[in-house]
């Protein structure tokens, strides 16, 4: 399980320092853009990666960062940390507050921008957007709901429970506000016959 690793977080600040002052280089963006852009392309990876999947799976997510950092390491000429790329990955993944600070709002907006923008309803239950969000905003369940409501669907609870579980969800709502698994460090107690 997760442990915050400080030597694998200089080297993920470390990427993301090479990645902004590379997009930056290029005279395109403002400063203010570059944590966007950034986070868009983290987003492309775990829709990818999540896409098509029936439950939201914490390893598909690790995957999506793993090939998230990889790429930049490739683009920004940091091949020296490719071979740190798994636990960068675990890392990004537990607290990406620490790398996006504007994580949950730039989520929620991606999200609900899609929730009202699509088109086929269907394709809400296979879209690796919709899983992540389950998983990491509080309140997505709700916000889908209203969407299938509006749009006079009914019966959205059939199959939204089923996106996230809900102890996976908790903890990763924890990881997103910079909390622990739920648990860990306490030591279980037994009581003496």
């Amino acid at each position: 399980m997760y442990v915050h690793d400080a030597l694998t977080h200089g080297r993920l600040t470390e990427l993301f320092d090479m990645a902004e002052d590379a997009i930056l280089a290029r005279g395109f963006y403002s400063p203010d853009v570059v944590e966007q852009l950034m986070f868009d392309r983290y987003m492309y990876f775990v829709s990818a990666h999540l896409s098509g999947c029936t439950q939201y799976l914490a390893t598909e997510e690790r995957c999506a960062g793993e090939s998230f950092i990889l790429e930049m390491c490739d683009k920004f000429g940091a091949t020296k940390f490719m071979r740190h790329s798994y636990k960068m990955a675990e890392q990004l993944m537990a607290q990406p507050r620490f790398y996006f600070p504007n994580f949950e709002q730039m989520a929620t907006a991606e999200y609900l921008d899609m929730l009202n923008s699509i088109e086929d309803v269907e394709w809400l239950r296979f879209s690796g957007l919709v899983l992540f969000a389950v998983a990491h905003i509080p309140g997505a369940r709700s916000d889908m709901r209203r969407v299938l409501r509006r749009r006079g669907i009914d019966g959205g609870e059939r199959y939204i429970p089923t996106l996230v579980a809900d102890e996976a969800m908790n903890q990763r709502i924890r990881a997103v506000q910079g909390l622990p698994p739920v648990g860990k460090g306490r030591k279980r107690i037994r009581k003496q016959a």
